[in-house]
């Protein structure tokens, strides 16, 4: 099982690296864009594997499959929408992103936190719990809408929308990182 564990994490965590050369060598944007978005895959799969590693040694487990899956298809997600056009097609299609990078990153956290609350390393009441799940996931949203402000100013790279765009992209994360927190909480309360 766990050689079935690390074969597709593997894949998933491949398959970013696939991303980022396509990103970088197909010319679909202007070079400083694809810069920049494939910044963003980088930096999924470095923290997928930066907290893989800190897990691994510190509390002597490892992230799932399902974990590295969720991370990779958000990051894919969102390049099928550079790729295609269809952040300029679709307007929906932001709210999706941003929806399940936010999902992705709370899968994460919840994992960890879940598995260190089972160990006995963390006490926290459901409550808490979940809302430093949410709240962490809120923060990592937050540094990337200020992330794309900042290329914009610097870069001129045009990420953020219109008027409303950052407190609509904030408000799908939050909905992201909720669904996974009482998906979560369900599914936990039915294995203990």
């Amino acid at each position: 099982m766990k050689s079935i564990n690390k074969l597709l994490v593997n894949v998933f965590l491949l398959s970013l690296i696939v991303l980022i050369g396509i990103e970088l060598s197909v010319d679909y944007d202007f070079f400083d864009r694809r810069m920049a978005l494939a910044t963003t895959a980088i930096i999924a799969g470095v923290a997928f594997l930066v907290t893989n590693k800190i897990v691994k040694k510190k509390y002597q487990f490892s992230l799932p499959w399902f974990v590295a899956l969720a991370v990779a298809f958000s990051v894919w997600l969102d390049a099928i929408g550079n790729f295609l056009y269809y952040y300029t097609r679709f307007g929906w299609w932001d709210d999706l992103a941003h929806f399940s990078g936010s999902l992705s990153a709370a899968v994460l956290i919840y994992y960890v936190f879940y598995i260190l609350r089972k160990k006995g390393i963390l006490s926290l009441s459901n409550f808490h719990f979940s809302t430093y799940v949410i709240s962490l996931v809120m923060l990592f949203s937050a540094l990337y809408e200020i992330s794309e402000f900042i290329g914009d100013l610097l870069f001129e790279m045009h990420r953020v929308g219109p008027r409303y765009d950052t407190v609509s992209d904030l408000t799908y994360n939050l909905m992201g990182a909720a669904l996974v927190v009482l998906i979560g909480n369900v599914l936990t309360r039915r294995k203990n």
